[in-house]
This record gives C-alpha cells, structure tokens and sequence, in this order.
C-alpha cells in the first residue's frame, strides 16, 4: 500500500488547499496525472504504482487518496451475499493505514478532536484528525451499488461541512 505521508504533510502545510497547489504537490511527489476536467486547469485524477487520487472541488479543494480498493462485482458472483466480508477485509486494513499516520512524520501535529470531521459523508469505518486549519480523515467507503469499496484518505480545509454544536452542518 503506498505511503502517502509526505503528500499530507506538504498539503496541510498550504496556506490554502488549490487545485493548482495540490496538483504540484502530487506532482512533485511522482504522482502521473491522468485525467483533467476541461474546466480546470490541473489534472484531477493522479496515479502512483496501484493509488489513486482526485483533487476534487474549484477551492478550497478536497484531496482524496484511494490507497486500497475492491471491485464488488469481482470479488463475488453474488455481492449482496458477501458485501460485509468485503467491509470487514477494508476495514480490517484501516488500523495500519491509521498507525502509519500517526507514527510517522505527521503524527505529533494530528489532533483529535471530539467532533464529526466527516464533512457529511457516509464511511464504513473511520478515523479522524485536524492538523493545523485541515481535516485528515482515513476511512472505508462504498458509495453505492456500482462503486468500489475503498479505503481513503482524505485531507481539505477544516471549515468545508463541519457540523456546529447544534449539529447543523457549516
């Protein structure tokens, strides 16, 4: 599984998160990019050995790492029958993803705090931190029926869909 450390610690460290500036970031890290959304002047989607990423957003943008993924449909002939296993074995790989953050270079300016850092979005399982005015959130995912369950990790400002302390969404 690829480490991506180095990317989340120069992209926290923007003073703000770009397109234009994490697109050099993951440039300058030996990510390919491969896919630019005519609108936008960086490449949204980016590739290194067998991770994705997809700078998402116009700015402040969202930076989302898939660093492990399974295809329902190939995993099993029946992926209703079998889609908690495939949750469990995601999950299962969440633990080590979480100790490399927190034990490596990033790990003593993690913050944990007691609020959803989730920005409304629906994970399986997962952890999160704030790291300076960002959010750093690795979790499972499956968005729906199609997609791929995905382990990811996710870093973009701190203010984009916090919830405040009526639990009203920002």
């Amino acid at each position: 599984m690829v480490d991506v450390s180095a990317e989340l610690g120069q992209l926290s460290e923007l003073d703000e998160l770009t397109g234009p500036a994490a697109a050099a970031v993951l440039d300058a890290s030996g990510w390919e990019g491969e896919r630019r959304n005519p609108a936008k002047e960086w490449a949204t989607t980016w590739r290194r050995d067998d991770a994705h990423a997809w700078i998402q957003g116009d700015g402040p943008v969202e930076v989302e790492f898939t660093l492990w993924y399974r295809e329902v449909e190939d995993e099993w002939p029946d992926p209703d029958t079998y889609i908690d296993d495939l949750y469990e074995a995601a999950s299962a790989e969440l633990p080590r993803v979480v100790a490399q953050l927190e034990s490596g270079a990033l790990g003593a300016r993690l913050e944990t705090v007691d609020e959803d850092l989730t920005g409304g979005a629906d994970y399986i399982d997962h952890t999160a931190w704030r790291i300076s005015d960002k959010v750093l959130l690795a979790g499972v995912k499956h968005d729906d029926t199609e997609t791929p369950v995905q382990l990811v990790v996710v870093v973009r400002e701190y203010s984009a869909g916090e919830q405040n302390d009526e639990g009203e969404w920002l």
